[in-house]
């Protein structure tokens, strides 16, 4: 018999070939850059609203500066804003705007700025990013190009958040680029954003250099993305996760050509329902004992640099006592499997026989590949595992996210009670409590006994780092692997983000 896998692989490879026929190829022109994103649910592409797909952010960020932007390294660089200030105690931000246009000829002033990011933040307290947004008290005009915006508390990582693409602003629809649209349809269409004031200057000198730089982006599952590319429909393709990893390999992807971005977050298990044997959590702590890292990473083809993890905040945000290990981290894998299995053992002569563990995952032959890893690893050790749909019910969830800024913060609220039932009611008020404080050592400690807290409670199991790729040739102009795993349209085709 076929293992699921390999079958999925087979029709994967099949799906990989027809599309290849159907693509076409194009000459290269580094002024000329198609563009084609990975979306694994709706490939729509609206640059307006909350809950942006990453196609339809990427969008926005190039047709819709906010006050500072993310350059083609995970970069704050100017944006709307010339310059800033940020007061010494961190609660006040002041920035001085750029004498600028918007795309229908509109002066861009203070006041008007002030008043989308009042709108905007209190639409994106519904969003991803609503437990940042709540950090602002007040965004006041201050003259013509002078904004400030004051916080309630510190938020050392505030330029980040601001730089995030949901921040991009619209007046009335209008955008101030760095990029405009000349057309949609599949294929979307963006050049170089010129104020009404420039376009009548460059036209008075009759200057006959036009600049016919372009970027088209379009948005697709992966297999049909991946297959573009070895056509050369697309000369870059972005947003790649860990599930779509053999399907570069089906592909014959160039190892030069696939780029891992250096990313923080979280790739686990969440536990969103906590039942019988896994209601306890030192049995959940056994879960995490018996996942052998390394081996389920190297199980993926094609990516060496996959690194594994057993704690919850990345090591390089270790600062103010912020360091927590579990307790067997210094274990043999050896040493966790034996202790494993006498664990289980005594559980089921105490308590009788233990419900397989259902984990929610994508359909994707990566996911297998995820599933039979972890499935195997507790087999090993007596338990056993069951895969679902994403959207089937389920104990655990695969939590697959990138950190939008560097800080503690993020990571410790993915666990609250607003995000899973398997909480802690005293974590989720040390956090509140730690963001009131405005003396950032008495904030740090307190994350810091959040994380200890959070550890030993283990409604999330480390796996590793995310993974998140991108496909481009060597040379790609504007294209650099960062941090922050965004890769802005504009930098392709060498427009920079602020032309003033």
């Amino acid at each position: 018999m076929i293992p699921r896998s390999a079958f999925r692989l087979k029709t994967v490879a099949a799906a990989l070939a027809m599309t290849l026929l159907a693509a076409c190829s194009f000459a290269e022109d580094e002024d000329q850059v198609r563009v084609t994103v990975i979306e694994d649910g709706s490939t729509k592409i609206n640059p307006i609203g909350i809950r942006l797909n990453f196609a339809s952010a990427t969008m926005r960020a190039a047709i819709a500066k906010g006050l500072v932007g993310l350059d083609e390294e995970g970069r704050v660089v100017p944006a709307l804003a010339a310059r800033w200030i940020v007061s010494d105690d961190g609660l006040s931000y002041i920035f001085r705007l750029f004498d600028a246009k918007w795309d229908d000829g509109r002066q861009i002033t203070a006041e008007r700025v002030a008043r989308l990011l009042r709108e905007r933040f209190s639409e994106l307290r519904k969003s991803r990013l609503q437990d940042d947004v709540s950090v602002v008290d007040e965004v006041v005009s201050m003259t013509g190009r002078v904004i400030e915006i004051r916080l309630d508390s510190p938020h050392p990582n505030f330029l980040q958040l601001l730089a995030q693409p949901e921040m991009g602003l619209f007046r009335a629809g209008h955008g101030a680029g760095p990029m405009r649209l000349l057309s949609e349809g599949d294929d979307i269409k963006l050049s170089r954003f010129d104020e009404p004031s420039q376009k009548e200057k460059d036209e008075e000198e009759d200057d006959d250099d036009d600049d016919d730089r372009w970027v088209s982006l379009r948005a697709e599952q992966a297999a049909a993305a991946i297959a573009r590319y070895r056509a050369g429909g697309v000369q870059v393709v972005l947003n790649g996760k860990y599930h779509h990893l053999p399907l570069v390999d089906a592909a014959s992807i160039s190892s030069g050509d696939l780029r891992l971005d250096p990313v923080a977050g979280l790739f686990g298990l969440r536990f969103i329902r906590a039942d019988g044997f896994w209601a306890v959590p030192g049995n959940r702590e056994i879960l995490a004992m018996a996942i052998n890292r390394p081996a389920l990473l190297t199980s993926f083809p094609g990516v060496s640099a996959w690194q594994s993890r057993l704690k919850m905040i990345p090591e390089a945000l270790d600062v103010e006592g912020i360091n927590t290990y579990p307790d067997w981290a210094s274990m043999t894998m050896q040493e966790r499997v034996a202790f494993a299995r006498n664990h289980i053992a005594r559980w089921k002569a105490s308590e009788g026989a233990i419900t397989p563990l259902t984990i929610a995952l994508p359909d994707a032959a990566g996911a297998d590949i995820l599933f039979k890893r972890i499935q195997a690893d507790m087999r090993r050790v007596g338990l056993d595992a069951k895969k679902v749909g994403i959207n089937a019910d389920a104990d655990v969830e695969l939590l697959d996210e990138i950190a939008p800024y560097d800080s503690a913060q993020w990571f410790l609220k993915q666990f609250t009670c607003a995000k899973t039932r398997v909480c802690l009611n005293d974590a989720d008020a040390r956090i509140s409590e730690a963001d009131a404080a405005t003396n950032l050592q008495i904030k740090a400690r307190l994350y810091a006994e959040v994380e200890k807290i959070l550890v030993e409670h283990y409604n999330f199991i480390p796996i590793a780092v995310p993974i998140r790729w991108s496909i481009a040739r060597t040379g790609q102009r504007g294209f650099a692997v960062n941090a922050r795993g965004w890769h802005p349209l504009n930098t392709l085709v060498g427009i920079p983000i602020s032309q003033l």
